[in-house]
This record gives C-alpha cells, sequence and structure tokens, in this order.
C-alpha cells in the first residue's frame, strides 16, 4: 500500500477556508448583537412569521458575514476549482448551525424550520458569496487583459 501524499497548497487552502470560517465568528458576534439593538423590537405574529420570517431576520448578519467568507475564499486559494473549497466553510455552517438545537420532546415539522432556515441562509449566502465574487474577479480580469 503506497502513502498518499497531500501538497502543500491542499494544505494552504484547507486552513484558509478553516480558517476564514473560525474567524468569521468574530465579526459574526458583534454585528449579529448591534443587529439585534435594531431589530428586537419587531414582533412576529403568527405561524408563518415565527417559523420563518423570524428566522431570516436573525441570522442576516451570519449570512452577510458567511457572503465575506465565501468570497474571500473563492479568491483567495490556490486552485482551479475555488468555488470547492468555498463549500468547505459552507458545509461547516450548514453542520455546525443545525446541530445544538435541543427540544424537550419529539420535534414537529414546523419546530424544526427555523432552526433549518438559521443553518441554511449562512450556508447557502456563502457559496452565493464565491460565486458573485468569482464572476465579478473573471469578468474583471477579462475586460483587463483586452
Amino acid at each position: 500500500m503506497g502513502h498518499r501524499t497531500v501538497s502543500a497548497a491542499t494544505l494552504r487552502n484547507l486552513f484558509l477556508s478553516g480558517g476564514a470560517y473560525y474567524l468569521s465568528w468574530w465579526l459574526a458576534y458583534p454585528l449579529a448583537f448591534a443587529y439585534s439593538k435594531a431589530t428586537g423590537w419587531i414582533i412576529y405574529h403568527g405561524n408563518f412569521a415565527a417559523a420563518v420570517v423570524m428566522p431570516l431576520v436573525t441570522s442576516l448578519p451570519y449570512a452577510l458575514v458567511a457572503a465575506m467568507v465565501g468570497a474571500s475564499v473563492a479568491l483567495l486559494v490556490e486552485s482551479k476549482r475555488r468555488l470547492q473549497w468555498a463549500a468547505f466553510p459552507a458545509a461547516l455552517y450548514a453542520y455546525y448551525g443545525y446541530v445544538g438545537h435541543h427540544w424537550f420532546g419529539t420535534p414537529t415539522i414546523p419546530s424544526q424550520v427555523g432552526p433549518a432556515i438559521g443553518a441554511l441562509l449562512p450556508a447557502i449566502s456563502c457559496m452565493v458569496g464565491a460565486v458573485v465574487a468569482l464572476r465579478y474577479w473573471l469578468t474583471r480580469s477579462v475586460g483587463s487583459s483586452s
């Protein structure tokens, strides 16, 4: 059996994408605190507003920071497949955003909608940030070379 070696660029990209995820929380928590002071007075009436709108509003600062993480990872990694490296922090956002929600009894489907939205919105915005940054970077680099 042969040993597989990992290239230095792969390790650098792994640490860059994981480190960007880790450092994003140093920005996300103060941003979310300030955002909660601005939106804390909102009252969500009804089942739809409480289950869907409230998680969208409360996870918006995390989604904004996640989009910046996706863009920075996509632009800073050394790879031909830059978008795949942005999927690593997006998967971390999705996993750690959903793990940790506990219910007293068996959760119903409507009670799981809020945590799922809160976990998936930063993950999706991380990938969207990467796609937008790569498209802007590619069009800018093609436009400047001609």
